[in-house]
Order: structure tokens, then sequence, then C-alpha cells
């Protein structure tokens, strides 16, 4: 029962992430082990209940926290061990105040936790290693606008869930969502490996690729689906290479002049508000 991940061993009850082992019920979290209910966490092991955190080990009921180990109950802490509701303690000390909290019950160790949260400033956005760039949940970005849930981008706008798994980053990429390693794409959704695409859906390895589903492997392919290893396609016809291009030329004009040019199609009998 995992969705939208990559790289998951011995999970269940997760959706969106990458390289995760022995987790459950957590969303959107990159290389952690041992964690269960955490959100938008990186790099974290044997966690519990942690919320936009990084480097964080053997700790429960942490928020916004950063390089630390033996924590319960942490808000905004930087390289921090032993702390219980952000009171630095000896281990000694630590291991018997969270012994003690946790006999207090589960409802009660939660209203503390959120009295806390609203106590301690927090940063308007979790934005790690950022340059000219707006969003949330961004981590190692350049010149990106209104991005969210986001990594390795530059000179990006509007993409939602998008990363670098295997090459270096995501550049000149609009309004995207679901995908990793595109270049020069507009308006595509679940993508791997893509350059100078638009409004194709569920593509992997694809080059100057348009109004594409499910083609993998492919280059200068228009209107196809469910083609692997395709080449000057235009809805799933070869063509030579310059029939292809005069083809393809000829359909985009009338697509412009039926309004269609730019836009995800239809089927007909059926409407969607954008």
């Amino acid at each position: 029962m995992c969705f939208s991940a990559d790289k998951f061993w011995d999970c269940f009850y997760c959706y969106e992430g990458c390289d995760l082992k022995d987790c459950c019920d957590s969303s959107e979290c990159d290389r952690c082990e041992l964690c269960y209910s955490c959100l938008n966490c990186r790099d974290c092991v044997d966690g519990t209940w942690l919320q936009d955190c990084r480097r964080v080990s053997q700790s429960s009921f942490c928020y916004d926290c950063v390089g630390c180990n033996s924590c319960f109950g942490g808000v905004g802490l930087r390289q921090k061990n032993y702390c219980l509701f952000n009171e630095q303690l000896s281990q000694e000390e630590y291991e018997k105040g969270v012994a003690e909290w946790k006999q207090k019950g589960l409802d009660v160790i939660w209203a503390e936790f959120e009295r806390l949260k609203l106590k301690v400033p927090r940063q308007y956005a979790m934005i790690y290693r950022g340059e000219d760039s707006t969003g949330n949940h961004l981590e190692d970005v350049k010149n990106v606008v209104c991005c969210f849930s986001s990594s390795k981008l530059q000179d990006c706008m509007y993409c939602d869930r998008l990363y670098a798994v295997y090459g270096d980053r995501n550049r000149d990429t609009l309004e995207v969502g679901g995908s990793v390693d595109l270049e020069m794409c507009y308006e595509v959704q679940w993508v791997g490996k893509a350059n100078n695409c638009s409004f194709c859906h569920y593509c992997e390895v694809v080059r100057d690729c348009d109004y594409c589903f499910q083609v993998f492997n492919s280059k200068n392919c228009f209107g196809c689906v469910s083609v692997n290893h395709g080449e000057f396609m235009i809805l799933n016809k070869k063509y030579p290479e310059e029939e292809y291009w005069k083809k393809r030329a000829e359909l985009i004009e009338q697509m412009k002049k039926d309004g269609e040019w730019g836009k995800w199609m239809v089927p007909e009998g059926e409407k969607i508000d954008c």
C-alpha cells in the first residue's frame, strides 16, 4: 500500500518519497529508515512523529529540527542531543523524563507538543540551500518561483514534487508535477528523464515529445500512446523525418486555429476546469 514511491524496502502505507527502508505511515520523506508517521523529512533514522526534520535520529515528536539525536518534543532545534520539549538535559535526566511523559499518554504528549510549536518562532518556508526562490519545502534551488516539495531546481516556475534522481538538477521547466530529471519541459505529469517535452503524462526517457501518454525511450513523437523506442511518429504512425516535421507543423497550425494548442486534450463530452 505504497504510492508514488521510488526505492522503497520493507515499507507500508507510505506516499511520495525516495530511498525509504522499514518505514510506515510516512509521506514525502527521502533517505529515511525505521521511521513511523513522519512528514517531509530527509535523512532521518529511528524517528516517530517527525515533521520537516533533517538528519534527526532516535527522536519523537519533533518539528523543524536539524542535526539532532535523542530529542523528544523538539521544535526548531539545531544540532542538539537529549532535549525534552526543548529543555537541555543530561542523558540520564532525558531518559527518565521521556519515560515519565510516555506514562501520561499520547493525548497529553500531543497537547504539550502543539503548545510548544505555537510558542517557538518558525521560518516562513522550509527552503534549504535556496537562492532567489519562493515556495515551500524546497532544497538546493536557484531562481525558482512558486514551487513546492521539490529539490535540485534551477530557473523553474510553478512546479510541485519535482526531483532530480539521476541528473544533477531540473532546469528551465514550467508547470509540472510528480516528475524527475526534466529540462525545458512544460505541462507534464509523472514524467522521468525528459527534455523539451510538453503535455506528456506517464512517460520516461523521452525527448522532443508532445501530447504523449505512456511513451518510453523515444524522441520526436507527437500524439502517441503506448510507444517504446519510437522516433518520428505521429499518432503512433512512423514517418520519414522530413515528412514528420511537415505533418507536425500542419497539425500544430490546425490546433492553434481550433484553440487546442497549448492545452491538455480532453475527450469529447468531458470538460475540465483550469
